[in-house]
């Protein structure tokens, strides 16, 4: 059984779980169905809203309420999200409420659906003006999306409805930081504004420090030289935006130039991973043909650093890519735009087409260091062809902010680094 901190997690999770349960005891408010199985059914909103019959008001459905949120969360910590969505779902059959279709958007999240699960959370937010939880996840969605106006006027109206939740309070927090980090209140059922681990279990004491990319094999990662230890032993895991991981070490296969992390005269400042499991890719992900001209526009990414290696999901940003610097090295220019977190860079930016640039560089609080980015050419030079498949096209097809988010989910890594 896996242990974090040295608790078990089923045991935690039976805990949280049971707390959160019992909130499916109360009667049915307005019955029907949820949004994703009133849309496969057929059902519209205002139908599916007006259906109550009273379900879930008997000591035994109930108990069969309680019986589906348990097993839908439980299968969700263990990545099953396929299974989570179906008991949710069920669940959602027996009764309207918040909490419920909470997991079933936070099993559309971990299944890496963004879309889907943003459209599910505005519906939650609303529908259920009662329950503020669903406005804190649509917020939170919001703004990882790069969407921080409107997730602003998300977050205002739920400080209006209800000022003193402390999920609420906790979210404004978290905002004003710039770290977007979920912690404390924010991780707690029924919202948990994070995914869940999965798969190799870090060892206690490894930290989050930094962004990767997943590369188009699913099999390499690109990682910033920078939050590697120069030397010395330590052990390298690699976490996607649905809280896939994996352990990764150091590729040193020819023509890379990885021999340790220290950065030799006119090396790389980003590093090759093997993973030791192969990753899922976005898929359909391409490389753009040539270095971003100033002034484009840009989607940048950041995982959030964090000292106990906890699963988050991406946070993205939109902005335009900086003129270039004087002094910076060939295959280097500026980024242009911020990046929250306090880790080091090392995410995926994409052009308005999905498109890879480049891969951004540096850390807060350094001097011009933040604010960098490999170009295309920088990426060539250093790892020749092999991240990704070239577009012919010198003009992208423009696609949506959230779709680029949802690739995003998987080609974005939190860099996860154990020292002895």
């Amino acid at each position: 059984m896996r242990v974090v901190h040295g608790v078990s997690a089923a045991a935690a999770l039976s805990v949280a779980v049971a707390s959160w349960a019992g909130s499916a005891t109360s009667p049915v408010k307005g019955g029907g169905l949820p949004l994703s199985v009133a849309a496969a059914s057929g059902h519209s909103h205002a139908h599916s809203h007006a259906d109550g019959h009273g379900a879930g008001s008997t000591p035994a459905s109930r108990a069969e309420l309680r019986r589906l949120v348990a097993e839908g969360e439980d299968k969700l910590s263990r990545g099953d999200a396929g299974g989570a969505h179906a008991a949710f779902d069920q669940a959602g059959l027996m009764a309207h409420q918040a909490d419920i279709e909470l997991g079933v958007l936070r099993s559309q999240m971990q299944a890496g659906q963004y879309r889907q699960a943003l459209a599910f959370a505005a519906h939650t937010a609303g529908v259920h003006l009662d329950e503020v939880e669903g406005a804190v996840l649509y917020a939170w969605l919001l703004n990882l999306g790069a969407q921080v106006a409107v997730s602003e006027r998300a977050l205002q109206q739920a400080e209006a409805r209800d000022p003193q939740h402390p999920a609420v309070q906790a979210l404004r927090r978290t905002v004003q930081s710039d770290v977007m980090l979920a912690q404390g209140e924010l991780r707690k059922l029924p919202a948990r504004l994070a995914p869940y681990a999965t798969g190799a279990a870090p060892l206690p004491g490894t930290r989050a420090v930094a962004t990767g990319v997943l590369l188009a094999d699913g099999e390499h990662a690109l990682v910033p030289r920078e939050a590697l230890p120069a030397s010395g032993p330590m052990r390298i895991w690699l976490r996607n935006g649905l809280g896939q991981t994996v352990s990764a070490h150091i590729d040193h296969g020819p023509g890379h130039a990885n021999e340790g992390a220290d950065p030799g005269e006119g090396a790389s400042p980003l590093v090759m991973l093997h993973l030791s499991a192969r990753l899922p890719v976005a898929g359909g992900d391409l490389m753009a043909p040539r270095d971003a001209f100033p002034g484009s526009p840009v989607f940048g990414l950041d995982m959030p650093a964090d000292a106990q290696a906890q699963p988050a999901w991406p946070v993205m940003r939109a902005g335009f890519l900086g003129m270039p610097a004087a002094s910076a090295p060939a295959g280097i220019t500026r980024l242009g735009l911020a990046l929250p977190g306090a880790g080091v860079r090392g995410g995926p930016v994409f052009d308005a087409g999905g498109r890879l640039v480049g891969i951004a560089l540096g850390r807060p609080g350094q001097a011009g260091a933040s604010d960098q980015m490999v170009t295309v050419a920088g990426l060539r030079q250093g790892f020749g062809e092999r991240f990704g498949v070239v577009d012919s096209e010198p003009k992208p097809r423009a696609v949506g902010a959230d779709e680029i988010y949802e690739r995003a989910m998987r080609t974005a890594l939190q860099v996860l680094v154990f020292t002895p």
